[in-house]
């Protein structure tokens, strides 16, 4: 199964046994080692995307933005590429049920690589964390599942309960500099990604999006 090219260096992994209930996830290329930010449900995997990632030169890791991503494949990919799977420790607990090797850092805004920092968003899930990747073209934010689009329309993903401290998550990424946002939609859906032409535009969608909770 090829990659799909989405920029020069983010690329969209499909899974096997396609269905609505599946996901997508990227592969990144990067200088400080390349990134991979899986999303594979138990019964699916890209095993057959392993020929390119090998030749793109592999993994060095694989980044979780909560436990929901976790699954034993997270350890196939360790056991192939060598790439600890890392996650905060907020949702360390819950990760290492279904995952043996895995790196957890601590819950606040860090730098796991050159140009490859974690930023907490809580609100989804308690541990969650977005990831925002500096490259040559463009800083990119990609924000798990905590942002989504469901077919039709961005949301974030908090439950009422929540809604405050997703709201504050939102407001956190307002003071990050990123012009593209990513996030691990539905393999039938075409909308995973976002470009912003300017910072207001950015901010403004942020806006937005805690407004609807």
């Amino acid at each position: 199964m090829p990659m799909i090219e989405c920029s020069p260096s983010i690329f969209m992994l499909e899974p096997t046994k396609i269905t609505p209930s599946k996901y997508i996830s990227f592969f990144v290329k990067c200088n400080s080692g390349n990134l991979l930010f899986p999303c594979v449900a138990s019964s699916s995997t890209f095993e057959d995307s392993w020929a390119a990632l090998h030749e793109q030169g592999g993994v060095a890791m694989q980044l979780l933005g909560d436990m929901h991503f976790a699954t034993k494949h997270n350890d196939r990919l360790f056991e192939e590429f060598d790439a600890l799977t890392y996650c905060s420790q907020g949702e360390e607990a819950d990760v290492r049920r279904k995952v043996q090797n895995v790196l957890a850092f601590k819950f606040e805004r860090l730098e796991l690589a050159k140009g490859v920092i974690a930023i907490p968003t809580p609100g989804h899930r308690p541990g969650a964390v977005s990831y925002l990747v500096e490259m040559a073209e463009a800083s990119v934010m990609f924000a798990g599942d905590s942002i989504w689009h469901d077919g039709s329309q961005w949301k974030a993903l908090a439950s009422k309960k929540n809604a405050k401290t997703m709201r504050d998550s939102l407001a956190a990424l307002k003071q990050e500099s990123f012009q593209s946002l990513y996030v691990n939609s539905s393999v039938t859906n075409p909308t995973f990604s976002i470009k912003f032409e300017s910072n207001k535009e950015k901010n403004d969608f942020l806006d937005e999006l805690a407004a609807a909770l």
